[in-house]
């Protein structure tokens, strides 16, 4: 049996095409408020929820004083669920109930390192 000879790929390569010189000018900056503002605007005309809280009802969230440290410890599951459900029904977060039933006990917890929810922090 005979070696096939394969066809020459060199008319199928292409020669590489010009750049375009698009000349873009610079987007002008546009401020949260705006887009804030906007994407309600959009939101409501489409019936869609843009998950955005009015700007006066946005609390800054607060910092605590003390550096935070991570701790870990395995809880019963059932513990673990009741936990998550009184978090969501409270709108906290499961550190913070566990930081204020360790404050009730008698531990110290300064009332600045109780925060609610400390997910929305930015970094």
């Amino acid at each position: 049996m005979g070696a096939n000879k394969l066809p020459s790929i060199a008319d199928e390569i292409r020669p590489p095409s010009k750049k375009i010189a698009l000349n873009l000018k610079p987007k002008e900056e546009i401020s949260d408020d705006d887009v804030a503002t906007r994407s309600r605007e959009i939101g409501e005309r489409w019936g869609a929820s843009t998950q955005l809280a009015p700007a006066s009802t946005r609390p800054e969230p607060q910092r605590p004083a003390a550096p935070l440290t991570s701790v870990r410890f395995d809880a019963p599951d059932y513990l673990d669920r009741e936990l998550s459900v009184r978090a969501a029904e409270q709108g906290v977060t499961k550190t913070y109930l566990i930081l204020r039933a360790l404050g009730d006990a008698g531990f110290r917890l300064d009332e600045v390192d109780l925060v609610k929810d400390r997910r929305r922090w930015k970094k």
